[in-house]
C-alpha cells in the first residue's frame, strides 16, 4: 500500500509540474511564438509545437482559463504521455539560442512590447524588457532542470504526507500551501535543504521546532523599532535559558533568534570565527517556545509571543536566496512608518496591515555577512483562530478536487458571488483607494494577504510584508520628503506593482479557483469585478480604476524565462490580456446592436 500511495503522489506531482511548465511557457511566449501555440477554448483542445526539438504536445483541457491557468486532462506527444523532464528539455531547447540543443539565436529574440497601456495615466513601457535575445546558457539550463527536479521531489513528499490534512486556523493555513505559485516553473524548490532538512523544516509537513539564539555584544548588536511600544525584550523572555550561560555579562548582550539550519551554517563560517573567539558572538543553542514555519519557509509563527519572525536563510526558496539585506530592511521599516503616519486604511474598518515593527542584526563591515543574521518582527494583531492565508484557500488538497475555499462555502455559484462581492469591498476597493488618494501601493499577492472569516464570509482583509510597499513620488507631501528614497517610485512603476500583484497574481488565481469549481468561465467573475469597479469610478473618478477597466493588458512576470536566463532578481514581464476590457467591449457592442 505504501508503494502504491507513493506512486500516486509521484504521479500527481508530475502532472502538476507538467501543468506549471506548460502554462508558464504558453503565457510567457504566446506572442513571440504565436504560430507554435494553439488553444481552442470551445473544443478544449491545445497544441504546442517545439520546433527546435521537432515535437508537438497535444491534448485536452479540463478547464480553459482566460488568465492562462489552464487545467489539463491529457498531455502527450507522438502518442505517448509527456514527462515533465521532456518539457524541461524541449522548453530549454527553444530558448537556449546556441550550443548543443540546436536552436538558433535569431529565431528566439526577446519578446518586444506590443502593448501600450493607454489610459489617463499613460502607463506605457513600464516593463523592463530589453532588446537582448532570449538566449539561455547551458549552465543555466542545467541548474534550471535541477531545480525543477528538486521541486517535484518535494511536492511528491508533501502530497504523499500532507494532502489529507485540513486547515482550520491561521497556523494550519500557513502550513498548507502544498503547490505554491501557479506560474512558477519550480515553486517548491528548496535547494540547500537536504532530504532530512526538508522533513524537519518544511511548513507543508506541519513541522514545528525551537529556534536557536546568538548573544551579540552590544558594540556589535543593532536593533531598530518603529516605536518604543513595539520593542520585544528577548532577554526577559528567555532569561531562564540565557542567565546560566552569560551570567553577570547578560546586560552586555542582545539576542538574535536564528533558524536552526542557519545557526548550523553560521557556526561554521570562517569569516566570523574571531567574533566567537573574542566573545562578541556567543552561541546559546536551542531555546524558547515552539515555532511553526509559515508558507515562506523562513518566516516562523510564534504563538506564545503572538508574532511572526522573518528570519534569514542562506538558501534558495523557489529561485531566491532568502536573506534579509540592509536595503530590504530599510524599506520595510520606512514603509511601516510611512503607512502608519498616513493612516493608510483609516477609513476602511475591515482592511488592515500586518506591520513589521522591528529589525535586529549584527553591525559587520561586510553587508552580505550582516544579511545572514538580520531578522524582522511582525506582531499578530488579527484573530488567529479564524484568519487564513489566501494562497492556501485557493489551492486544492489534491489535483482535481475543489479549492479549500469552495469547500468551506459548500459550493455553488451564488455562494461564490456573495463571497467575492464582500471580499472585493474589503480588498480591491481599499487598495485602489490607497493608490489613488495617498499614492501608497502594496505587493498584495496571494501569499502576502490574509482574510478573517465568520460563518465562511470575509470580515477582515489583511496585507503583510511591507518591504514591497512603493509610494507614488508625485503624491508625496513636502513634509514627507525626508522619508526614505527607497519608497518613492514614478507613478507608472508603483502602479505596475499593484496591478501585477493584486490583479494578475491575486485576483487572477482567486477567480480561477471560484470559476473552475462551479464550472463557469472566469469572465463570469471578472464581470462582477468590473461592475464593482464601475461603481467606484462613478463615485470617485479614480484614475487607477479607470485604467483597470480600459487597459488592453496587464503585465505579468516571466518567471520561467527569468529563471532560465538567471535574472530572477530583475525579471522581465509579458502582457496578459485584461478580461474586464473585453467584457466592457462586449457589453458596449451588444448595446449598440440593440440600439
Amino acid at each position: 500500500m505504501e508503494n502504491k500511495l507513493r506512486s500516486e503522489a509521484e504521479q500527481q506531482a508530475h502532472e502538476h509540474s507538467c501543468k506549471l511548465l506548460l502554462n508558464c511557457y504558453i503565457r510567457e511566449l504566446a506572442l513571440e511564438k504565436e504560430n507554435d501555440i494553439r488553444i481552442n477554448p470551445n473544443k478544449l483542445t491545445y497544441a504546442v509545437a517545439f520546433p527546435a526539438s521537432g515535437v508537438t504536445v497535444t491534448g485536452q483541457l479540463s478547464y480553459y482559463s482566460a488568465m492562462g491557468e489552464h487545467e489539463y486532462l491529457s498531455m502527450e506527444s507522438g502518442g505517448e504521455a509527456v514527462h515533465y523532464r521532456d518539457l524541461v528539455r524541449w522548453i530549454t531547447s527553444e530558448l537556449i539560442g546556441d550550443g548543443e540543443q540546436g536552436a538558433s539565436s535569431d529565431q528566439h529574440g526577446m519578446l518586444k512590447s506590443t502593448v501600450q497601456m493607454k489610459s489617463s495615466l499613460e502607463l506605457e513601457n513600464v516593463h523592463p524588457l530589453s532588446e537582448n535575445t532570449n538566449r539561455v546558457e547551458v549552465a543555466c539550463a542545467r541548474d534550471f532542470a535541477q531545480k525543477v527536479d528538486n521541486s517535484v521531489g518535494n511536492l511528491t513528499l508533501y502530497i504523499g504526507q500532507a494532502a489529507s490534512l485540513d486547515i482550520h486556523d491561521y497556523r494550519t493555513s500557513e502550513q498548507s500551501l502544498l503547490y505554491g505559485h501557479p506560474f512558477h516553473p519550480f515553486p517548491k524548490n528548496s535547494k540547500g535543504f537536504s532530504e532530512q532538512d526538508v522533513r524537519k523544516y518544511s511548513p507543508e509537513l506541519r513541522t514545528s521546532f525551537q529556534l536557536c539564539y546568538i548573544a551579540v555584544r552590544q558594540d556589535v548588536y543593532v536593533q531598530e523599532w518603529v516605536d518604543d511600544e513595539a520593542v520585544m525584550d528577548l532577554q526577559e523572555l528567555l532569561r531562564s535559558h540565557v542567565q546560566p550561560i552569560l551570567k553577570e555579562k547578560s546586560e552586555m548582550y542582545g539576542l538574535l533568534p536564528v533558524h536552526p539550519w542557519q545557526y548550523a551554517y553560521l557556526s561554521r563560517l570562517t569569516e566570523i570565527q574571531h567574533y566567537f573567539q573574542d566573545e562578541k558572538l556567543i552561541l546559546l543553542g536551542t531555546a524558547g517556545p515552539p515555532v511553526y514555519p509559515t508558507s515562506s519557509v523562513r518566516t516562523v509563527y510564534v504563538p506564545e509571543w503572538n508574532c511572526n519572525i522573518k528570519l534569514s536563510l542562506n538558501m534558495q526558496i523557489t529561485n531566491m536566496i532568502r536573506t534579509n539585506s540592509a536595503e530590504q530592511m530599510r524599506r520595510t521599516l520606512d514603509a511601516s512608518r510611512y503607512v502608519r503616519q498616513h493612516d493608510c486604511f483609516g477609513a476602511e474598518p475591515n482592511t488592515h496591515i500586518a506591520y513589521e515593527t522591528g529589525v535586529a542584526t549584527c553591525a559587520f563591515d561586510d553587508e552580505e555577512l550582516t544579511s545572514l543574521f538580520t531578522i524582522a518582527y511582525r506582531p499578530i494583531e488579527f484573530d488567529p483562530a479564524n484568519t487564513y492565508v489566501l494562497s492556501s484557500l485557493v489551492e486544492t488538497p489534491l489535483p482535481g478536487m475543489r479549492s479549500r475555499l469552495m469547500t468551506m462555502l459548500g459550493g455553488g455559484r451564488i455562494n461564490a458571488e456573495r463571497w467575492l462581492d464582500r471580499y472585493l469591498a474589503y480588498s480591491l476597493l481599499p487598495i485602489v483607494r490607497a493608490a489613488g488618494e495617498k499614492g501608497i501601493h502594496f505587493e498584495a499577492h496571494l501569499q502576502n494577504t490574509l482574510v478573517t472569516l465568520k460563518d465562511g464570509m470575509p470580515v477582515d482583509f489583511i496585507v503583510r510584508d511591507l518591504e514591497g510597499v512603493s509610494v507614488d513620488e508625485e503624491l508625496i507631501r513636502e513634509q514627507d520628503r525626508g522619508a526614505s528614497d527607497l519608497l518613492f517610485y514614478p507613478r507608472e512603476n508603483a502602479w505596475a506593482r499593484t496591478s501585477y500583484y493584486f490583479i494578475v497574481n491575486h485576483l487572477g488565481s482567486l477567480i480561477h479557483a471560484l470559476a473552475r469549481d462551479v464550472n463557469v468561465p472566469e469572465e463570469h467573475y471578472w464581470k462582477q469585478v468590473r461592475e464593482v469597479l464601475e461603481g467606484e469610478l462613478e463615485r470617485t473618478g479614480n484614475a487607477y480604476v479607470q485604467h483597470l477597466l480600459t487597459t488592453d493588458a496587464f503585465l505579468a512576470k516571466q518567471n520561467l524565462v527569468s529563471c532560465l536566463r538567471g535574472i530572477s532578481q530583475t525579471p522581465v514581464y509579458v502582457p496578459v490580456n485584461n478580461p474586464m476590457k473585453r467584457i466592457g467591449s462586449e457589453v458596449r457592442g451588444s448595446r449598440g446592436i440593440q440600439g
